[in-house]
């Protein structure tokens, strides 16, 4: 599920990119910044969408198995997993101040649309029923710390935070024939 979410914000900013200023110049690709060795993995004259983080959202942590109805079993799925990613937004470019333009297209597009759900978007896939993108603001020491844990030199970059993933398990904890009656006389009378 992460994977087909950063791929859809990656192909619904390029979309929006090509409308703008043409094709061929500048969108975002998927990928790390730096190599296991610190060398640019990130190509020049490009955008590159990174993961920086992956967070448990804890506030609506489901404590409970799902159960659902199947083919007329009663199947208990292991409860979801609610995650945000913190996404890294850079720009490596020779050109300077083209990536200072690019990165104000990628700031104005997530301000204009900070919501996909497939009612707005009908190209989101099957599964995500909406993303949430928001601006994070980092002050120097943290931006500095992120950078080098990356263990790269710093490029013009932004953050986001997009909530929220759920990711599930589908394999059944267990399954079982639906509840069809309940008997409610009292026993030992």
């Amino acid at each position: 599920m992460i994977d087909v979410s950063l791929k859809f914000l990656k192909d619904a900013f390029n979309n929006y990119l090509h409308r703008r200023i043409g094709a061929g110049f500048g969108e975002i690709d998927i990928g790390p910044v730096v190599d296991d060795k610190g060398n640019w993995a990130a190509p020049k004259n490009s955008l590159c969408l990174t993961v920086f983080q992956i967070e448990e959202e804890r506030v609506t942590r489901a404590q409970m198995p799902d159960r659902v109805m199947l083919e007329g079993r009663d199947i208990s799925l292991p409860p979801p997993l609610a995650i945000n990613l913190v996404i890294l937004i850079s720009a490596r470019f020779d050109v300077y101040t083209e990536g200072l333009r690019l990165l104000a297209f990628v700031l104005a597009y997530f301000q204009a649309h900070p919501l996909f759900t497939p009612a707005e978007q009908p190209a989101m896939p099957a599964g995500l029923d909406r993303l949430s993108l928001e601006f994070v603001n980092y002050g120097p020491e943290q931006t500095n710390q992120m950078w080098a844990c990356l263990g790269a030199k710093h490029l013009p970059s932004v953050v986001y935070r997009l909530r929220m993933l759920l990711i599930q398990d589908l394999e059944p904890l267990a399954t079982g024939a639906p509840v069809s009656h309940i008997d409610i006389r009292a026993r030992g009378t």
